[in-house]
């Protein structure tokens, strides 16, 4: 018996499949997804399996290279994962693919769909493969540890507060964890530091100032530092758990508001760093608090 692929129906099927493990990765890991970007990038995957079917460069469609490919997708799907960050992702996303092929194979081959006839006919059910059973437990154990690569942790909620910064008469709200960790201060003035995310006070910042905070500093205007924001820009020395030593760029705000749970507003003196990758992969806050300002 002739069997026949059509090419629109694999294009289709992969295309909605693609998808859904996208998505599935970026849930698992706890990343903020954006729709358009897994549609691309599972259209992206589609194609490319549709044009192994054409293709005569049989190396391109080698498994290197579909695990490649399937790299790329991830990092089109999630463009500001890096480190483990990314790589947690990807491992979602292969664990994924790996559990949906090896239970669709299995269903396949195990009797699966001869059970369910035997069943709806009353007739005796077929014995299931020990190994298949195996494969997916194992597989699904890995869950887990891919959910912890992405920075997801059980047991209690996080010590997330709301705090407002303001300056020179424009405010923003951010959603800030209090991080025992943070021993920053000031070496001027001592006070404790408050790390942001550029991208979350960017709007808020004059525009001559976005390269000091970027770190061009090439690109700093040269009368900079005798204007009024000038005079507020810090440079706070650091050195991470790693070891690694580097300088925050910073800046000292009108105010500092805590906003706690009953609605009582506290009022802090702090010097707010920036940092130019985000604090939290999957968006969860915006800021890390020195436990001495709470």
């Amino acid at each position: 018996m002739v069997k026949y692929i059509y090419a629109d129906v694999l294009l289709v099927v992969n295309w909605i499949v693609n998808h859904l493990l996208l998505l599935a990765a970026g849930k698992l890991t706890g990343r903020d997804v954006k729709i358009w970007r897994l549609w691309c990038a599972s259209l992206a995957g589609s194609a490319y399996a549709v044009a192994a079917l054409y293709a005569p460069l049989s190396f391109a469609f080698s498994l290197p290279a579909r695990l490649v490919f399937g790299l790329l997708m991830v990092a089109f799907s999630f463009p500001n994962q890096k480190g483990l960050a990314y790589v947690a992702v990807a491992a979602g996303f292969f664990l994924c693919s790996a559990l949906t092929a090896g239970t669709a194979y299995g269903l396949l081959h195990s009797g699966a769909a001869r059970a369910l006839r035997a069943s709806l006919l009353g007739q005796s059910d077929p014995v299931v493969n020990w190994w298949i059973v195996a494969l997916s437990l194992a597989l699904l154990s890995g869950f887990p540890l891919v959910a912890r690569m992405g920075g997801y942790r059980p047991g209690g909620a996080l010590p997330l507060l709301t705090i407002e910064l303001m300056v020179q008469g424009r405010s923003v709200g951010l959603t800030a964890l209090v991080d025992t960790g943070n021993n920053l201060r000031d070496p001027v003035s001592g006070l404790p530091v408050v790390v942001v995310d550029w991208e979350s006070v960017r709007n808020v910042m004059p525009k001559e100032t976005a390269a000091f905070f970027q770190s061009t500093w090439d690109s700093i205007p040269a009368g900079l530092a005798d204007t009024a924001v000038g005079r507020r820009l810090r440079l706070i020395p650091f050195e991470s758990l790693s070891g690694r030593r580097g300088v925050l760029p910073g800046f000292r705000p009108d105010q500092i508001i805590l906003l706690q749970k009953d609605g009582i507003r506290i009022r802090r003196n702090a010097i707010v760093g920036v940092s130019g990758d985000r604090l939290s992969p999957n968006g969860l806050y915006q800021a890390l608090v020195h436990p001495d300002l709470v």
